[in-house]
């Protein structure tokens, strides 16, 4: 599929409200930034930080804050489902344990992500293929649930191999039954336009009754700002700060709008064409989307996690990947 057989729709797959409707193309403060094994590592002006294998943070990365606790609001299903996508990426992926992955995955688990082909076999060669590699270690920074659905924000691997990352995964009875990827490389605090490093910041889950009230604002935004292209709505959606965490974005809103207006003088085509999926867990809200980057031909992947306060958004961490569509060992699309 196409980013540009999105362009008339933004269908946002959400555990609340499933539908989201909107058009046109949006543009999206991004700058190319590293190019490697035929995808696309992007460091966006207002969202990027794609995400990958598994990464054992050091503690001059920038940390997170605490451990990635689930709120005390989750309900036992959501517990278990947490646990099991925990265990999975670090006894199954970064354990490179087989049991673990025939246990908690389903046979004919569906895959989304570039790199890994359908099913629990096509897990298993993956894992295999990345031991082989060495890239193995794995931190996990935030932990989401919502429903069936939860989503890890990470890092996988060591060194300059490092990568950030995003998985999304629904469970059915126990199982992993669907998984969302997206990879971006690390870069070090000391390089970024913040400081910031790509994973540093609050991960205790807050507010968990204003779930549906925080997911409906910030898929509001991400359709009005970014796939209908009114992006001077969106500082109507900012808090004061505004951390970003970016790579290439500076805090607070005037960095994001600088971002805006630099790209049609550095001649750089980007787009939001649609959103298909969305997990908001208390004050965190996850929007996966689709488009393109650099020219329309150039298929991406946005995920773009916000932090939210007071009904404005005050942080954002992200991840943005490049996919050459020939290359997927897949024909389930990106979402």
């Amino acid at each position: 599929m196409t980013s540009c057989e999105h362009d008339t729709a933004l269908q946002t797959r959400s555990v609340h409200d499933p539908r989201v409707s909107g058009k046109r193309f949006a543009l999206w403060p991004l700058w190319p930034d590293v190019h490697a094994g035929g995808a696309r590592s992007i460091g966006p002006g207002f969202a990027a930080a794609c995400a990958g294998l598994l990464c054992l943070a050091c503690g001059d990365d920038g940390d997170a804050e605490g451990d990635p606790a689930p709120s005390s609001d989750s309900s036992p299903t959501e517990r278990a489902n947490l646990d099991v996508a925990t265990r999975l990426l670090e006894l199954g992926i970064s354990g490179g344990d087989p049991a673990v992955v025939t246990a908690l995955v389903r046979e004919d688990c569906i895959q989304h992500g570039a790199q890994v082909m359908d099913g629990r076999d096509g897990l298993l060669a993956f894992i295999g293929a990345s031991e082989a590699r060495g890239s193995k270690a794995v931190q996990i920074h935030r932990k989401l649930a919502n429903g069936d659905h939860v989503a890890l924000h990470s890092t996988y691997g060591t060194g300059d191999n490092r990568q950030v990352a995003f998985d999304v995964f629904r469970l059915q009875n126990g199982q992993v039954a669907e998984h969302w990827a997206a990879f971006q490389a690390w870069v070090d605090p000391s390089m970024t336009v913040s400081g910031n490093s790509m994973v540093d910041g609050p991960t205790a889950v807050e507010d968990r009754a204003l779930t549906e009230q925080n997911e409906q604002l910030v898929t509001r935004m991400v359709r009005e700002a970014f796939v209908e292209g009114r992006s001077e709505l969106f500082a109507g959606y900012i808090g004061d700060p505004y951390i970003q965490h970016n790579p290439q974005a500076g805090n607070g809103l005037a960095a994001v709008q600088a971002f805006f207006a630099s790209l049609p003088m550095l001649g750089i085509e980007l787009a939001y064409t649609a959103s298909p999926l969305a997990l908001a867990d208390g004050n965190f809200v996850l929007v996966a989307s689709e488009g393109y980057l650099g020219t329309r031909e150039s298929y991406t992947v946005f995920y773009d996690l916000f932090r939210v306060d007071g009904s404005k958004l005050v942080e954002h961490w992200d991840v943005v990947q490049g996919i050459d569509q020939d290359t997927v060992p897949h024909d389930n699309g990106s979402f």
